[in-house]
């Protein structure tokens, strides 16, 4: 008990420096990168891959004869074809809905879709999946409503920047908590395979940079009646899934506010 209460605090603690040294140096550290490498997308992947060095490290020292795991504890062990499967078809029908109801997004350039889809997907779910949520469910006493419930404040927290309107910011901080639960959820039911949320994040994103869908992630009406069907084919497969395995569904009763 004592080894996983160390743990918490070991966690939390260096969450704290890289939240601390990403709020304070990120925009510095990606616009010096900038002037040495031409391409904003592979400034803004350098910049994050410094900034995660403290998380890297507070990882390591959980278990340090384990630092061989180094992969496994952040759920880069897992499928990649499985995860890429799992994104394109559940997001199917975001992509189809959307080409039919909106138009193309002519105005967006390579360099920020694959900023706002592929390396934000990949280092959020790094970063609030793999790290803030998944190593404190893993290694402390933490159940799955404790340890997600920081993450997926936080992550919605950190959302409210793409509008100044009380309603928006209403339904934008709604629509990024609970799809942090929905990720953290798909991360453990899947095995610890983060390929999984980082792909549907990924995948999601796109859809959104790719179509003239909406100004936040709070959407409208079309936006979310398409999204709507990703999240139940995402959730029905996730299902599915458990019930071929003898363990069946990860989250039971047992850990769900404290784990053995």
């Amino acid at each position: 008990m004592k080894t996983k209460n160390l743990n918490l605090l070991l966690l939390f603690l260096f969450f704290g420096i890289y939240f601390i040294l990403d709020y304070s140096f990120f925009s510095t550290l990606q616009s010096t990168l900038i002037n040495y490498i031409p391409s904003r997308f592979l400034g803004h992947v350098c910049a994050y891959s410094i900034s995660l060095l403290p998380l890297f490290l507070g990882a390591m020292l959980l278990k340090p004869r384990e630092s061989d795991k180094f992969f496994t504890k952040f759920g880069l062990n897992g499928s990649f074809l499985q995860g890429i499967s799992f994104g394109v078809i559940t997001t199917l029908p975001m992509f189809l809905g959307y080409a039919c109801v909106f138009t193309i997004n002519r105005k967006i350039d390579p360099n920020t879709l694959l900023i706002n889809s592929v390396s934000s997907g990949f280092f959020e779910e790094i970063i609030f999946r793999a790290y803030f949520f998944g190593l404190v469910f893993r290694y402390t006493r933490l159940g799955f409503i404790p340890s997600i419930f920081a993450t997926s404040f936080l992550f919605a927290l950190l959302h409210l920047y793409q509008s100044q309107d009380l309603v928006e910011l209403v339904l934008i901080f709604s629509v990024t908590f609970f799809g942090a639960i929905l990720f953290s959820w798909l991360y453990v039911e899947w095995k610890f395979n983060l390929w999984i949320p980082i792909a549907l994040h990924i995948f999601m994103n796109l859809t959104w940079m790719i179509f003239d869908v909406a100004d936040n992630s709070a959407g409208n009406v079309w936006s979310n009646f398409f999204r709507f069907f990703t999240v139940f084919m995402a959730i029905v497969w996730t299902i599915l899934h458990a019930r071929k395995t003898n363990a069946g569904l990860q989250v039971k009763l047992r850990n769900l506010w404290l784990n053995s």
